[in-house]
C-alpha cells in the first residue's frame, strides 16, 4: 500500500517462516489504524500518511492537482443540488459560466463582475457602487413597467437621433417643466405659459389671449385680424383756424364737430364758388323794391310777419333750430300706433314723441333715428296686452339701462295698461327706461 509504513519491520510474515498470530495481529492493528476516522492516515503526502488522493468518486470523476479540481468528464457533475445546497462560496478570483446563474437570494459583488451572455434577473438588484453599461441598454419590456429616479442626473440628456423621439405623450405628460439655460424648441404648443422673458426669433402663432405685464420689444408687420380697440385711447384735435376733438380708440366711428375761429381769416367773392351769381340776384330783386318795402328790413314789420306767416302756414314739416328759449303757449306732441310683424316691433324717433302698442305675439322692440349725440330726445310708451289674457313677453334692445340693471315686468292679464319712459343723450347708444304706471287697464 503506496505510502503504508508495515508493523512487522521484522518481516516474519514472509513465504517460509512460522508466521504467529501475534505478528498478524499486530499487521491488521496498523491497517486498521491506518484508516481511523481521527488518527488514521490524512494522505498528506508525508512519510507514513500515505500520497495524496487526487481521484475522487465511483468511476474518478473528480480530479484535484495543487491547482486545480476539475471534472473528469466536461459538463458531467453539479456542484450541488436543487435540494441540497452548498452554504456560503468563498472565491478570490474570477467566475466563468457558460450556462445560467441563479441565485435564489442576494447576489453581492465588491469586485469586478463581466458577464459574457445574459444577466436575467427576476428579483430585485441593489448596486450599492457605480453601475457602468457599455453598449445598449433597455429598461423594461411594456409600458406598465416604470423607472424610479431618486438620484439627480449629472450628464446631459441627448437622445441618439435628432428629431426622432418624444419627452412624454398626449394623455401621458410631464407636469413642470424648470430650465434655467435656454429652451431651444422648434414648435411649442402651450396651453398657458407664464414666462419672465420670452426671446423670439422667428414667427409666434398665438391662438388664444396673450396677456403681456410689460413691454413688447418687437418689429410687427402685416394686418392684424383681430383688433377691437387701441390699448391707449387717443384724442384727435383738429389745429389752425378751425378748433373741435373727439377721443378715438378704434371701436367706433367717430364725429368731429368743427368750429371755424371768428375773424380767423378772409375770402373774397371769387374764393366763394357761386356767391357773385346769387349776389347778383339779389340785387336785381332789391332794385325792383319800393322804398317803403326796403323800410320793411329795419325791423320787424306787420307786413314782414304776414309774409312769414304764409310761407309757414299752420304745419310745418322737417327740424327747426331754434338758439335761445322758446316760449309757447301751449304745445302737442304726436301719438302714433305700432305693432308687431314677425315678432318685431319698430319705434321710429322721427315720428312721434308717444307710442302706443296691443300686443299680440311676443315681440323684440328696436328704436331707430334717434337724434344726434349732444340733443336729447324722450318717448313714452303705452303697453296693452290683448284681451285673451295671453301675457305676450318684450325683449328690449341691449342698449336699454333699466334701474337696479333688470328690466319691469309687465302685467300678464288681458287688456292690462303698462306706461313706460325712454329717453336717451348719445344718439342712442344708451337708452335709460323708467316704469312710469303698471296695470292701469
Amino acid at each position: 500500500m503506496t505510502g503504508y509504513t508495515r508493523v512487522d519491520t521484522a518481516n516474519n510474515i514472509s513465504n517460509g517462516n512460522v508466521i504467529d498470530a501475534d505478528d498478524l495481529d499486530n499487521e491488521f492493528n496498523g491497517v486498521e489504524a491506518a484508516f481511523n476516522a481521527s488518527s488514521g492516515h490524512t494522505h498528506n503526502g508525508t512519510a507514513g500518511k500515505g500520497a495524496p488522493i487526487t481521484l475522487v468518486g465511483p468511476a474518478q470523476d473528480l480530479i484535484v492537482s495543487t491547482s486545480t479540481v476539475l471534472p473528469k468528464t466536461h459538463n458531467t457533475l453539479d456542484l450541488g443540488s436543487s435540494s441540497v445546497r452548498y452554504k456560503n462560496a468563498f472565491l478570490q478570483g474570477s467566475i466563468t459560466t457558460a450556462g445560467a446563474v441563479t441565485i435564489a437570494t442576494t447576489l453581492g459583488v465588491t469586485g469586478v463582475a463581466t458577464l459574457s451572455n445574459n444577466l436575467d434577473v427576476t428579483g430585485n438588484t441593489t448596486i450599492a457602487g457605480v453601475l457602468t453599461a457599455n453598449g445598449n441598454t433597455v429598461i423594461g419590456n411594456a409600458a406598465t413597467d416604470t423607472v424610479t429616479v431618486n438620484a439627480d442626473v449629472a450628464s446631459s440628456l441627448i437622445p441618439s437621433a435628432d428629431d426622432t423621439y418624444d419627452l412624454g405623450a398626449s394623455g401621458s405628460e410631464w407636469r413642470n417643466l424648470y430650465i434655467d439655460g435656454t429652451a431651444n424648441i422648434d414648435t411649442a404648443s402651450v396651453d398657458t405659459a407664464n414666462i419672465a422673458t420670452l426671446n423670439v426669433t422667428g414667427n409666434a402663432d398665438i391662438d388664444g389671449d396673450l396677456t403681456v405685464n410689460g413691454s413688447i420689444n418687437a418689429s410687427i408687420s402685416g394686418v392684424s385680424a383681430t383688433a377691437t380697440a387701441l390699448a391707449t385711447a387717443r384724442t384727435i384735435t383738429l389745429g389752425g383756424d378751425v378748433s373741435g376733438a373727439a377721443n378715438f380708440d378704434g371701436s367706433a366711428n367717430i364725429t368731429i364737430t368743427a368750429t371755424i375761429a371768428d375773424d380767423s381769416h378772409n375770402h373774397t367773392i371769387a374764393n366763394v364758388d357761386g356767391l357773385q351769381t346769387v349776389l347778383d340776384a339779389k340785387q336785381a330783386t332789391i332794385s325792383n323794391a319800393t322804398t317803403t318795402e326796403i323800410g320793411y328790413l329795419s325791423g320787424v314789420t306787420s307786413a314782414i310777419q304776414t309774409q312769414l306767416n304764409a310761407k309757414v302756414g299752420s304745419s310745418y314739416t322737417g327740424d327747426v333750430d331754434i338758439t335761445g328759449e322758446l316760449l309757447v303757449d301751449s304745445y302737442n306732441e304726436t301719438f302714433q300706433a305700432v305693432s308687431s310683424s314677425s315678432n318685431a316691433t319698430t319705434i321710429n324717433c322721427e315720428s312721434a314723441n308717444v307710442f302706443a302698442t296691443v300686443l299680440t305675439e311676443n315681440t323684440t322692440f328696436s328704436f331707430t333715428n334717434p337724434p344726434a349725440s349732444g340733443t336729447a330726445y324722450g318717448f313714452t310708451l303705452k303697453v296693452v296686452q290683448d284681451s285673451g289674457d295671453s301675457g305676450y313677453a318684450i325683449t328690449w334692445p341691449s342698449s336699454v339701462d333699466w334701474p337696479g340693471g333688470s328690466a319691469p315686468t309687465l302685467t300678464s292679464t288681458a287688456s292690462a295698461e303698462d306706461q313706460l319712459v325712454l329717453y336717451t343723450t348719445n344718439g342712442g347708444t344708451t337708452w335709460y327706461g323708467f316704469t312710469a304706471g303698471l296695470n292701469l287697464g
